[in-house]
């Protein structure tokens, strides 16, 4: 098999040899046909059955594991079948091309229709992530979208539309290795780089709540005026005031956790925020990071906290 349609798009693709495979195991080798091939900057691992269809379930397993051992997506080419199958398939979240007609690929479309659409005016949340987790945790300089992963807390998928809107917004660009893949280069350092993202950036936190008392035994970072007065001279507040997910603040809820929940005051506030705190993969952060923190007051009117920023960023060891 030298290609396949996606999108009405041809896909050139390139057969496996056995030392390319290794990691997999005998069933599975006597059972695909394994290709590469690149949709949209997006390297993909095709898996064609060598009789008939796997199951769904079959296929679902076969995905993660591949996934897991080549740590790129899994698209299955696969025969034509009935309806049903395919949305078995879509259920277990299979990457599929079915004949001429018919391919579930959410993440692949998304791709090409941002590549299609005018490039982007502002960071989206996983580039945002990305540049800050570059400037403080660790550089990202010369990895490829494959490298990244396990060190975001992101897919393959997401990542590489996060680079996507980063080279859209001139702030680093996708270059060959001289391999097949394509690593990042960013066009400023540190500071630069921070301050060349500035019109670009997008506040972290999505609401604000208060309640009168969180009752968990989670430990949830601090954050705003507290995580400012951890990284300065401020004085805290004497409220609490703590960081979560939308899905956290859900779980606290249905669990009848929070007393006295509302949009006004309390002693304690709770912010909802976008995306996870910017550490090291699989840490535990006490505090949100200074960065995003920057971000999230920039517009507070005190000239107290407007200083102790500026001094905050001014002295951050820059990671890149």
């Amino acid at each position: 098999m030298k290609e396949v349609s996606i999108l009405g798009r041809s896909i050139p693709l390139r057969q496996r040899t056995k030392a390319q495979l290794k990691g997999i195991n005998i069933g599975e080798s006597l059972t695909f046909f394994f290709y590469d091939g690149e949709f949209y900057g997006m390297n993909l691992l095709f898996l064609k059955p060598k009789k008939n269809n796997p199951t769904p379930r079959e296929c679902s397993i076969t995905a993660d594991r591949m996934q897991t051992i080549f740590g790129m997506p899994v698209v299955f080419i696969l025969s034509s079948g009935p309806s049903y199958e395919r949305q078995r398939l879509i259920d277990k979240n299979v990457y599929f091309v079915m004949g001429d007609k018919f391919a579930f690929l959410p993440t692949l479309v998304a791709n090409e229709r941002m590549r299609k659409t005018r490039p982007a005016k502002r960071l989206s949340l996983v580039a945002q992530y990305m540049l800050l987790y570059h400037l403080q945790v660790e550089s990202l300089e010369g990895l490829s979208a494959r490298e990244m992963i396990g060190k975001l807390p992101y897919s393959y998928g997401s990542i590489t539309l996060g680079l996507t809107c980063l080279e859209d917004l001139n702030l680093c660009q996708k270059v060959s290795n001289g391999s097949k893949s394509k690593i990042v280069h960013f066009l400023a350092k540190g500071r630069n780089l921070w301050d060349k993202a500035q019109g670009y950036l997008v506040d972290p936190v999505e609401k604000r709540l208060y309640c009168d008392a969180l009752k968990s035994d989670t430990k949830y970072p601090n954050c705003s005026i507290n995580a400012l007065s951890h990284y300065s001279w401020l004085n805290p507040d004497d409220n609490r005031m703590v960081m979560m997910s939308k899905k956290e603040l859900q779980r606290l809820i249905d669990n009848k956790a929070l007393l006295n929940m509302n949009e006004f005051d309390g002693k304690v506030m709770i912010e909802v925020w976008k995306y996870p705190v910017v550490s090291f993969s699989g840490s535990t952060s006490e505090w949100v990071d200074k960065l995003s923190l920057a971000i999230n007051l920039r517009e507070d009117s005190d000239a107290r906290v407007e200083g102790e920023l500026l001094r905050i960023i001014n002295e951050i060891e820059w990671k890149d």
